[in-house]
C-alpha cells in the first residue's frame, strides 16, 4: 500500500514518517540544512505478514505544491497532517481539496504536535478539525493525535495502517504498462535508475518499454520494489527500473514523463473532461481561462475551453477542453489538478473522458450529448453507450488505446456486448445491431433519394450516397456495408454504380425513338458508321440531344 503525507508546512510531516519507519526522508543538502521538505522523499516499512508500505513524503509549503502533486498521484491512501499548536492552516485546505480532486477519499487525520498544547485545548482543535471536515464534505475519518519525536500515539497509528494495507482491495491489473517517472538519476555500478508510480498493467525484467515523450526506446535490466529486486512489478506500486537505451541519460529524463508500452506513443493537444471548480473560488472559471495543468507526475500549461455557458461556477462541475501547447499523454479515467496562471492556488480538476478530441464540433449539442455518454466509469458501458448513440459506428482503435485496452481485453468487451466489428484495422469499427440495421435503411434511403433526383442515370455512386447520407461514413465501411446488402439483394450494382432493384430508368417514347433509329444508322451492316454530327442531321435532332439520349442508352 502507498501512503502519501499531505499538509501544511512545517506540521511534521517528514518526522511522522521517520517515527513510523525509521527513516528520515530530507535527502537533499538543502532540506537538511533549512529543515524544510522542499522534494519528494521515499521510505517503506515491512510489516509482519510480509507487506510493504510504502511512504511517499510530500512537501508542504506553497512553493513546492508542484512537487507535492507529483508525490500523490495514484497513492492508495493520504495522512493529513495537522499541527495541534497551528491548526488548520492555508496549505491544509488546498492539500485536502488536492486529494479531493484526484478522487482520494481513503485518508487518515494526524494531529501532530500534541505536546505543544494543555489537554484541553487539544479537545478544542481536535473539534476544530472535524468541524472543518464536515465544512469539506468529509466524515468519519479516523483521527490520531501524535508526537513523532516521543513516540506518543506512533504504535497507534501503525496498527491502523497495517489493517488498512491488510483489507487494501488491490488495483486491477490490466492494460498496458504506464508508469509516471518522478525522478531519473545515475547510481554508481548499476547505471541509469527511475523511479515512479506504476499507473496499470505490469513490467518484466528485460522488457522493452518506451519514453513516451521522446519515442526512445529503452530495455529494463533490473527492477525494485521498496528496495527489494523483483522479475516483475504491478499497478500500484511504487518502483525503481534500472533502464539503458541508446542515447538515453539522466538529462533526458524529466520528471513528468511517461514509461510506457509503445502502443500508448499518442500523443495529443486537446483532451475533454469532467472540470469541477473548487467552492473557495470566488469567481466563475472563465471560457480560455489559462492555467497550470497537473496529470501523473507531470507538469505544463494548458487554456480551458468550458464547453457549455461560457464559465464554470464556483463549487459545480462542467465539460470542457483543456488545449495544450505541445504534446502530452493521458487516457480516460486520468484525474488532474489545474492551478491558477500564477501558479499561486487550487482552482479545479476533474477526470479525463476523451483524451483524442478535436477543435471542430467540440461545443456542438451532438457532441456534449456524446461527452456526457462517455462519462461513465465503466469502460463496457461506455462504449454500449457509444455504439447506441453513433449512426457511424465506433472507431475501433482510438477507443481501445484511449481506455488502455489491448486486443484481448477490448475482444472481450465486445464479445461480452454482442456488439458487430465492421472492417478491418485500423479503420475497423464496431456497432450495436440496431444501428448496423439503420446503416442500411440509410443507404437504402439514400439510393432511393438519387434515384428520384436523377431518374435517368443507372443509379449512385459512393460519393453520391456519402453526400446524400449526411452522416461521414468511411468509404471501407461504406464499401462493406454495399457489399452485404448486395450479397443479400437489397440493392443491386452495375460496375460502381449501385441501385435498387425496383429501379427502371425514366425514358421518353421520343428518346426511345431516337435510340431506334440511332442503332441503325450509328451500327450498319457495312462501311463507316457516320459521325455524331451526320447522325443527328439524319435523324433529324441536335448533337447535344443525340449525346444525352445515346449516354442513356448505354445504361439501359
Amino acid at each position: 500500500m502507498i501512503v502519501a503525507t499531505s499538509g501544511h508546512v512545517d506540521h511534521g510531516k517528514t518526522e511522522l514518517i521517520k517515527a513510523l519507519t525509521g527513516t528520515n526522508t530530507d535527502r537533499l543538502p538543502e532540506e537538511k540544512a533549512r529543515g524544510l521538505t522542499v522534494d519528494l522523499g521515499f521510505a517503506y516499512n515491512i510489516l509482519p505478514d510480509g507487506g510493504v508500505l510504502g511512504f511517499v513524503d510530500v512537501p508542504g509549503h506553497e512553493k513546492f505544491i508542484r512537487n507535492m502533486l507529483a508525490g500523490v498521484a495514484g497513492i492508495d491512501l493520504a495522512l493529513l497532517v495537522i499541527a495541534a499548536d497551528d491548526g488548520v492552516m492555508p496549505q491544509t485546505l488546498e492539500h485536502l481539496a488536492i486529494l479531493d480532486l484526484l478522487g482520494i477519499r481513503n485518508i487518515i487525520i494526524v494531529l501532530t504536535k500534541i505536546d505543544r498544547v494543555a489537554p484541553e485545548d487539544l479537545s478544542a482543535v481536535s473539534k476544530q478539525v472535524n468541524d472543518f471536515l464536515k465544512e469539506q464534505g468529509h466524515r468519519d475519518h479516523a483521527l490520531y493525535p501524535v508526537c513523532a519525536p516521543k513516540g506518543i500515539g506512533i504504535e497507534a497509528l501503525k496498527q491502523e495502517l497495517m489493517f488498512r494495507a491488510k483489507y487494501r482491495k488491490s488495483k486491477v491489473v490490466c492494460g498496458y504498462f504506464r508508469m509516471a517517472i518522478d525522478r531519473a538519476f545515475n547510481l554508481k555500478g548499476v547505471g541509469l535508475i527511475v523511479t515512479g508510480m506504476i499507473f496499470s498493467g505490469t513490467v518484466n525484467s528485460g522488457e522493452s518499454l518506451m519514453l513516451l515523450s521522446n519515442e526512445a526506446s529503452v530495455r529494463v535490466r533490473e527492477i525494485r520494489v521498496h528496495n527489494q529486486i523483483r522479475a516483475i512489478a504491478k499497478a500500484g506500486e511504487r518502483c525503481a527500473l534500472s533502464i539503458v537505451g541508446r542515447g538515453v541519460g539522466e538529462k533526458s529524463i524529466k520528471r513528468g514523463t511517461w514509461l510506457a508500452h509503445s502502443d500508448l506513443h499518442v500523443p495529443t493537444k486537446r483532451m475533454d473532461v469532467n472540470l469541477h471548480v473548487l467552492k473557495t473560488e470566488t469567481s466563475p472559471l472563465k471560457h480560455w481561462t489559462p492555467t497550470h495543468l497537473h496529470i501523473g507526475s507531470d507538469h505544463l500549461p494548458a487554456r480551458v475551453a468550458v464547453l457549455s455557458g461560457g464559465n464554470i461556477l464556483p463549487g459545480a462541475s462542467g465539460l470542457a477542453q483543456l488545449v495544450l501547447p505541445h504534446d502530452a499523454f493521458a487516457l480516460c479515467g486520468d484525474r488532474f489538478v489545474l492551478r491558477d496562471q500564477s501558479a499561486q492556488r487550487t482552482i479545479a480538476g476533474g477526470r479525463i473522458i476523451d483524451p483524442f478530441s478535436s477543435k471542430r464540433g467540440r461545443a456542438k449539442p451532438s457532441r456534449i450529448a456524446i461527452l456526457k455518454a462517455m462519462s461513465k466509469e465503466n469502460t463496457a458501458a461506455v462504449l454500449q453507450a457509444l455504439a447506441t448513440r453513433s449512426e457511424c459506428g465506433v472507431q475501433l482503435q482510438p477507443f481501445a488505446i484511449s481506455h488502455n485496452l489491448p486486443s484481448d481485453q477490448i475482444d472481450a468487451i465486445i464479445v461480452s456486448l454482442g456488439l458487430l466489428r465492421v472492417g478491418d484495422a485500423p479503420k475497423e469499427r464496431v456497432f450495436c445491431e440496431s444501428r448496423w440495421r439503420g446503416l442500411m435503411d440509410l443507404i437504402l434511403n439514400a439510393i432511393g433519394s438519387i434515384h428520384k433526383s436523377k431518374p435517368k442515370s443507372i443509379g449512385a455512386s459512393i460519393e453520391d450516397i456519402q453526400v446524400q447520407l449526411g452522416v461521414y461514413f468511411d468509404e471501407d465501411i461504406l464499401k462493406l456495408a454495399l457489399k452485404i446488402m448486395i450479397s443479400k439483394k437489397r440493392i443491386c450494382a452495375n460496375g460502381s454504380w449501385f441501385y435498387l432493384p425496383s429501379h427502371n430508368i425514366d425514358i421518353s417514347e421520343k428518346e426511345k425513338d431516337i435510340l431506334t433509329i440511332a442503332t441503325n444508322i450509328l451500327a450498319p451492316d457495312g462501311g463507316t458508321p457516320p459521325s455524331l454530327q451526320q447522325a443527328a442531321q439524319q435523324i433529324g435532332t441536335d448533337v447535344s440531344v443525340l449525346e444525352k439520349t445515346l449516354k442513356i442508352g448505354v445504361k439501359l
